[in-house]
Formats: C-alpha cells, sequence, structure tokens
C-alpha cells in the first residue's frame, strides 16, 4: 500500500502536508505523535471515511478494511456472537467462527451477553473479535487496548500479532508498553 503526497486541512489548520507512505505486506505499524496531529483522521482516511483530502492511496492488495475504533460501535440490540458474526452473514458457520475468536479474547462465557452488560474493555474486546473475524487485508486499531486490563491486553497482542504475520496491522496507541510488546515500527506524524 502506498500514501503518496497526502495532505489535510481542518480551515487553515493544516494536519499534514505531503505525507507519503509506503506500507509493508505484512507487519506492525504504529502512527505515533501527539494529541491534535492527524492520527485518527488518517486512519479515517484510509478507511474511506474521509474523503476531503488530497495526494493519492494506491491500495495495493488490500481489499478489505478492518477497523477498531477508539469507542467500540457494537449494535446493542445484539449479543457479543451477533455484533462478531453480523459482518460474517450471520450464518450458523459465521456465529462458529466468532465464538472462536470471542473465546481467543477471553470472552467464552460471555457470548450471549448484549453491549450494555459488558464493562467497557470487554467491548473493545467483542470490538477486536468483530475486527479479527472479517479478516481483512488491513486492519486498523485505534487505542482498540484502551480499558483492557494488562495481561488481557498482552494475550490479545499477541493475536494481533498473528494477524500481522500475515498483513499490515496499523496502531494507534499512546502506552509505550504496548507499542514495545507489539515491537512495532514507529511513524511518527
Amino acid at each position: 500500500m502506498q500514501i503518496t503526497n497526502l495532505t489535510k486541512k481542518f480551515g487553515k489548520k493544516t494536519l499534514f502536508e505531503n505525507l507519503s507512505l509506503t506500507l509493508p505486506e505484512k507487519g506492525i505499524i504504529a502512527i505515533c505523535g501527539e494529541s491534535g496531529k492527524g492520527k485518527t483522521t488518517l486512519f479515517r482516511i484510509i478507511a474511506g471515511l474521509d474523503k476531503k483530502y488530497s495526494g493519492s492511496i494506491d491500495f495495493g492488495n488490500v481489499k478489505k478494511i478492518a477497523y477498531v475504533f477508539q469507542e467500540p460501535r457494537l449494535l446493542p440490540t445484539s449479543t457479543a456472537l451477533e455484533n462478531v458474526a453480523l459482518p460474517l452473514g450471520n450464518t450458523p458457520e459465521a456465529k462458529e467462527k466468532a465464538t472462536e475468536i470471542l473465546t481467543r479474547v477471553g470472552l467464552e462465557n460471555d457470548i450471549h451477553t448484549y453491549p450494555d452488560e459488558l464493562s467497557g474493555g470487554m467491548k473493545m474486546r467483542v470490538a477486536i473479535a468483530r475486527a479479527i473475524a472479517y479478516d481483512g487485508d488491513l486492519l486498523l486499531l485505534d487505542e482498540a487496548f484502551n480499558g483492557i486490563d494488562s495481561d488481557t491486553a498482552e494475550g490479545i497482542m499477541d493475536i494481533i500479532k498473528d494477524y500481522a504475520s500475515k498483513r499490515p496491522v496499523l496502531v494507534i496507541t499512546h502506552i509505550k508498553d504496548h507499542l514495545d510488546y507489539l515491537n512495532a515500527q514507529c511513524i511518527e506524524l
């Protein structure tokens, strides 16, 4: 994936100008920088949610993008299982895959639980499970480990490292221990 001369402005404020990046075919890249530097905006542009920019993005082999936002964005009237299975078609096979991934993120006892009955960290794990189940060619994680205790976060990061062995993963986190654990290459905005 190649980003060339990407420029994003909000009125007179320039977040980044002529940003060019070449992302590897696999591995974990961290987008680093202070608050307000445009990290989340860059993710929104890559995901196609923000189209007001100049420059170009050549997605290469990336056809499907999985995105974990800073907040879980779960469907409140759907169980954890249904939230994960829905992007897969909500078929029996999708529910089987969703159950497997929810188990991997430590939620095997909560698959039939609704989001309002889950803690913040548990909701984030459902969101991460959904993104992993979607099996995108690129995974975007925007502060995805917030609210998850460190032992559980490490287990999830192990899953992310495995995911990254086959495709690129872009991460935003302010927690240096997470960057170190993921062995992420940091690109400063």
